[in-house]
Protein backbone atom coordinates (compact mmCIF):
# COMPACT_ATOMS: atom_id res chain seq x y z
CA UNK A 1 0.00 0.00 0.00
CA UNK A 2 1.29 3.41 -0.80
CA UNK A 3 0.82 6.42 1.18
CA UNK A 4 -0.33 9.56 -0.51
CA UNK A 5 0.20 12.38 1.56
CA UNK A 6 -2.09 15.60 0.07
CA UNK A 7 -0.58 19.24 1.48
CA UNK A 8 -2.74 22.18 1.12
CA UNK A 9 -4.85 24.77 3.18
CA UNK A 10 -7.92 24.18 1.39
CA UNK A 11 -9.88 21.40 3.78
CA UNK A 12 -12.62 21.00 1.38
CA UNK A 13 -10.45 19.72 -1.67
CA UNK A 14 -8.61 17.20 0.60
CA UNK A 15 -11.76 16.13 1.76
CA UNK A 16 -12.92 15.31 -1.60
CA UNK A 17 -9.93 14.01 -2.91
CA UNK A 18 -9.63 11.70 0.07
CA UNK A 19 -13.43 10.43 -0.65
CA UNK A 20 -12.09 9.38 -4.11
CA UNK A 21 -9.27 7.87 -2.94
CA UNK A 22 -11.11 5.76 -0.67
CA UNK A 23 -13.83 4.78 -3.23
CA UNK A 24 -11.44 3.25 -5.52
CA UNK A 25 -9.62 0.50 -3.12
CA UNK A 26 -8.03 -1.02 -6.23
CA UNK A 27 -5.58 1.89 -6.57
CA UNK A 28 -4.25 0.30 -2.95
CA UNK A 29 -3.64 3.83 -1.51
CA UNK A 30 -3.90 5.46 2.18
CA UNK A 31 -4.48 9.00 2.07
CA UNK A 32 -2.69 11.98 4.85
CA UNK A 33 -3.31 15.41 4.75
CA UNK A 34 -1.19 18.78 6.30
CA UNK A 35 -2.73 21.98 6.31
CA UNK A 36 0.89 23.73 6.36
CA UNK A 37 4.12 23.24 3.75
CA UNK A 38 6.98 24.29 6.19
CA UNK A 39 5.76 20.64 7.88
CA UNK A 40 6.08 18.45 4.67
CA UNK A 41 9.23 16.95 5.50
CA UNK A 42 8.21 15.74 9.08
CA UNK A 43 4.98 15.09 7.80
CA UNK A 44 6.43 12.73 5.03
CA UNK A 45 9.09 10.76 7.87
CA UNK A 46 5.64 10.70 10.33
CA UNK A 47 2.69 9.46 7.01
CA UNK A 48 5.74 7.48 5.80
CA UNK A 49 4.27 9.27 2.40
CA UNK A 50 5.29 7.27 -1.01
CA UNK A 51 3.73 10.41 -2.75
CA UNK A 52 3.13 13.92 -1.90
CA UNK A 53 0.88 16.51 -3.69
CA UNK A 54 1.15 19.87 -2.95
CA UNK A 55 -1.72 22.46 -3.79
CA UNK A 56 -0.38 25.45 -5.51
CA UNK A 57 -3.11 27.65 -4.72
CA UNK A 58 -0.67 30.74 -6.10
CA UNK A 59 2.44 32.41 -6.84
CA UNK A 60 3.34 32.40 -2.32
CA UNK A 61 2.29 28.68 -2.47
CA UNK A 62 4.40 28.34 -5.41
CA UNK A 63 7.16 29.66 -3.84
CA UNK A 64 6.74 27.67 -0.64
CA UNK A 65 6.46 24.60 -2.47
CA UNK A 66 9.81 24.90 -4.30
CA UNK A 67 11.46 25.86 -1.34
CA UNK A 68 10.75 22.26 0.02
CA UNK A 69 10.86 20.31 -2.79
CA UNK A 70 14.67 19.77 -2.27
CA UNK A 71 14.37 19.06 1.58
CA UNK A 72 12.00 16.09 0.86
CA UNK A 73 13.93 14.80 -2.02
CA UNK A 74 16.78 14.62 0.55
CA UNK A 75 14.53 12.99 3.20
CA UNK A 76 13.06 10.51 0.88
CA UNK A 77 14.76 9.95 -2.74
CA UNK A 78 11.90 7.47 -3.62
CA UNK A 79 9.27 10.05 -2.88
CA UNK A 80 7.35 11.28 -5.67
CA UNK A 81 6.38 14.86 -5.80
CA UNK A 82 2.97 16.26 -7.24
CA UNK A 83 1.82 19.71 -7.58
CA UNK A 84 -1.57 20.66 -8.50
CA UNK A 85 -2.05 23.57 -10.30
CA UNK A 86 -4.40 26.34 -11.39
CA UNK A 87 -3.46 27.09 -15.14
CA UNK A 88 -5.09 30.84 -15.03
CA UNK A 89 -1.49 31.45 -13.17
CA UNK A 90 0.90 31.77 -16.51
CA UNK A 91 3.49 32.86 -13.42
CA UNK A 92 3.29 29.78 -11.71
CA UNK A 93 2.86 27.44 -14.60
CA UNK A 94 6.26 28.51 -15.73
CA UNK A 95 7.93 27.57 -12.47
CA UNK A 96 6.23 24.45 -12.34
CA UNK A 97 7.72 23.66 -15.48
CA UNK A 98 11.22 24.71 -14.60
CA UNK A 99 10.62 22.61 -11.24
CA UNK A 100 9.63 19.73 -13.15
CA UNK A 101 12.56 20.49 -15.69
CA UNK A 102 15.27 20.69 -12.92
CA UNK A 103 13.83 17.43 -11.20
CA UNK A 104 12.08 19.04 -8.00
CA UNK A 105 9.21 17.63 -9.02
CA UNK A 106 7.74 14.52 -10.65
CA UNK A 107 4.80 15.40 -12.41
CA UNK A 108 1.76 17.93 -12.41
CA UNK A 109 -1.90 18.31 -12.67
CA UNK A 110 -4.01 21.12 -13.71
CA UNK A 111 -6.96 22.00 -11.47
CA UNK A 112 -9.15 21.95 -14.72
CA UNK A 113 -8.09 17.99 -15.29
CA UNK A 114 -10.68 15.30 -14.47
CA UNK A 115 -10.79 13.24 -11.55
CA UNK A 116 -10.34 10.18 -13.39
CA UNK A 117 -6.77 12.12 -14.46
CA UNK A 118 -5.60 13.14 -11.10
CA UNK A 119 -6.00 9.47 -10.35
CA UNK A 120 -4.07 7.78 -13.50
CA UNK A 121 -1.45 9.94 -12.70
CA UNK A 122 -1.35 8.90 -8.78
CA UNK A 123 -1.46 4.78 -10.16
CA UNK A 124 1.23 5.42 -12.21
CA UNK A 125 3.97 6.28 -9.62
CA UNK A 126 2.83 3.14 -8.48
Amino acid sequence: MKTVLFISSNKVLGQGLSAAIHAKPELDFLWAAQLHYPQAVVGVDIFHADVVILDIVDQADMDQAVGICQPLRQVEQDLKILLLVRPEQSAVCSRVIDAKNAGLIDDFVFYDSSLAYLLAKLAAFS
